[in-house]
């Protein structure tokens, strides 16, 4: 009791009060007038949102507050950056409690243990990395022969002397006591900074780490490199022995390998790793860092066997995710079994997550240059497709022909062509090719060559239709085929001879009214054994033919209505009086009109006949 009633009166030890401020400045009452305040350690701190208990609880800093009262016999009082105080100004439950159980202590080990030395531990981690203190230099002993010397030295009687020394002894237990605790609190404190240089230290390493491979990833050039460059610097970064990653093919529920480092072939040749089968990357993908001690044993490996010869005995694995959508895992190795720290954790962590998006910016650049790629090589088939449709329609004489071709995209599937065949016969073609782009325009030269090949040998037009549609049979595949308007005009006789396969009808403007030319047969590229009958019609002068392609008629607005062959037939007659090339441009003008806005959905075809003799 007598130690904790010494400390309850240490604040009226003194009437000089040390105040410790939120600013981390420590400072005696002000300085008389004209003497300069010392700042010096309060000009180290600049933070001004910060507060003293963001770095420190309160219970610590009761702690030191209690601690420097008992030890420098003052009154002291930590404040925050107001003024107001942080700690109580008396000497807290929990400091007395210790004190009075350090002197108890003290006291059953005899008169001797305030001559002990006491040592406290600086702790890190769990690790000990050295100790604090502290040697007493007075010796207070309370035996008889030291109170026989005071009552004789001081000539007072020995039952006093014997109670100045029990005083004297119970006031060191209590100073010591006091000490123990404030030594203890400075054990602590440095561990403290220990701890947060560590975490510090640990910090610049995994941002230094970060920046290292987000400048190697940045200077590479495609996926691949990106992929080796990451696999390297992460075991190089974590001291592993090897390193792999992975990533997920989904149409086979697989975790394919593309990049490895310090792994043999043999073992990367162990077999596919399914995710329904490897109990690890099922739970890295979902979200989960997850660390084998032991590959060799654990149940979730499914080749420990190959691990063993490889030589590699623990694994750390997590998942490469990129906008909370998982694209891989990533595995780090060591040669022997190793327990993983939550800094490593954390670094690969920060690693992965960094990998991921360098590697879908790879992915987008070798996506950006693959697309330029095929636009250059699709801009390379459009030169050759335009090059197979004439320039111009021929000039012949009594007659004005015209032709106008509007692709919907670069490459088309729409075709028309003029054959020679000497100079009184002239072949003409009009094919719609089904579907668009790339594929339809490889159709489309080939229904090309193969008319032009049969045109030029056979003159019946029945047997070049059907030739050429065993022909594009044997060229395509279910689902694709064309429709084709061809026809023969002999230019002395003005006979015009024609044969249809699943094309619309071409229209003949004779004396004011149109009319439909016949209609065909199936569609080529359907049936091989398909049979086309011709048809013949004798021109007049002012008859004017023409022969389109349904891009025309179908045409739609916004409103979801087609343009028609009712608007086709009047837009016809209103342009009939038109050379035939304006009349190629103003039924195209007709149809745009019509759209507006909307975009157009097929190619667009027109060649026209007129007599004029």
């Amino acid at each position: 009791m007598a130690g904790i009633e010494a400390a309850q009166r240490i604040p009226e030890l003194t009437t000089t009060e040390l105040t410790i401020s939120a600013d981390g400045s420590a400072a005696m009452p002000a300085p008389p007038a004209g003497q300069p305040a010392d700042s010096e350690i309060a000009d180290l701190v600049s933070l001004k949102e910060a507060s003293l208990t963001d770095f420190l609880d309160v219970d610590t800093l009761q702690d030191i507050q209690d601690s420097l009262a008992s030890v420098a016999q003052v009154s002291a009082c930590i404040r925050d950056a107001r003024g107001q105080p942080l700690t109580q100004p008396t000497v807290s439950d929990r400091f007395q409690a210790r004190s009075a159980a350090i002197a108890a202590a003290q006291r059953d080990r005899g008169p001797d243990s305030l001559n002990q030395p006491f040592s406290a531990p600086i702790m890190v981690a769990g690790m000990r990395l050295g100790s604090i203190s502290m040697e007493p230099h007075l010796h207070h002993r309370i035996d008889a022969a030291r109170a026989d010397e005071l009552s004789t030295r001081f000539n007072i009687k020995p039952a006093h002397a014997q109670e100045l020394l029990e005083l004297c002894a119970s006031e060191a237990a209590l100073q010591r006591s006091a000490g123990i605790q404030f030594l203890q609190l400075l054990a602590s404190a440095i561990s403290r900074l220990c701890e947060q240089e560590m975490q510090l230290r640990r910090r610049i390493v995994e941002l230094s780490t970060l920046f290292h491979i987000s400048t190697i990833t940045a200077e590479a050039r495609g996926l691949a490199q990106t992929l080796d460059r990451v696999t390297q610097s992460v075991a190089q970064a974590m001291g592993a022995k090897a390193c792999s990653l992975r990533l997920l093919d989904d149409q086979r529920d697989e975790l394919v390998i593309k990049s490895v480092y310090n792994l043999s072939d043999a073992y990367l040749r162990k077999g596919p790793i399914l995710v329904d089968k490897s109990g690890v990357d099922r739970e890295a993908l979902a979200g989960k860092v997850v660390q084998i001690v032991d590959m060799t044993t654990d149940p979730r490996i499914a080749y420990p066997e190959d691990a063993r010869r490889e030589g590699i005995a623990s694994v750390l694995c997590t998942s490469l995710s990129y906008q909370g959508h998982p694209i891989g895992v990533i595995r780090v190795y060591t040669a022997t079994p190793k327990t993983f720290t939550s800094f490593e954790v954390r670094l690969l962590q920060s690693i992965a997550n960094q990998a991921a998006a360098a590697i879908e910016n790879a992915r987008l650049q070798e996506e950006a240059i693959e697309k330029v790629r095929l636009q250059r090589q699709v801009q390379i088939a459009a030169e050759v497709q335009r090059r197979m449709i004439p320039g111009r329609a021929p000039s012949i004489r009594g007659f004005d022909i015209a032709a106008l071709y509007v692709p919907c995209f670069e490459l088309g599937g729409d075709f028309y062509d003029f054959i020679e065949f000497g100079p009184q016969s002239l072949g003409i073609a009009v094919a719609d090719i089904v579907g668009k782009g790339l594929p339809a325009s490889i159709l489309m030269a080939s229904a090309r060559a193969s008319i032009r090949a049969y045109a030029s040998d056979i003159y019946d037009l029945d047997e070049v239709i059907s030739r050429v549609n065993k022909a594009i049979v044997a060229d395509t595949q279910s689902g694709e085929f064309v429709t084709l308007w061809y026809g023969t005009l002999e230019l002395k006789s003005r006979r015009l001879t024609y044969a249809v396969a699943g094309h619309d009808p071409a229209l003949l403007l004779r004396d004011g009214t149109i009319r439909e030319l016949g209609s065909g047969g199936m569609v080529l590229g359907i049936d091989p054994n398909e049979k086309y009958g011709k048809h013949i019609l004798d021109i007049k002068k002012g008859d004017c033919i023409l022969i389109y392609t349904d891009g025309l008629t179908d045409a739609m607005n916004f409103n979801g209505e087609s343009f028609g062959r009712t608007r086709l037939r009047e837009a016809y007659l209103r342009f009939a009086d038109l050379p035939a090339e304006q009349i190629c441009r103003q039924l195209v003008w007709e149809t745009r009109r019509f759209v507006g806005l909307n975009s157009r959905v097929d190619d667009t075809t027109l060649v026209v006949i007129k007599a004029v003799e």
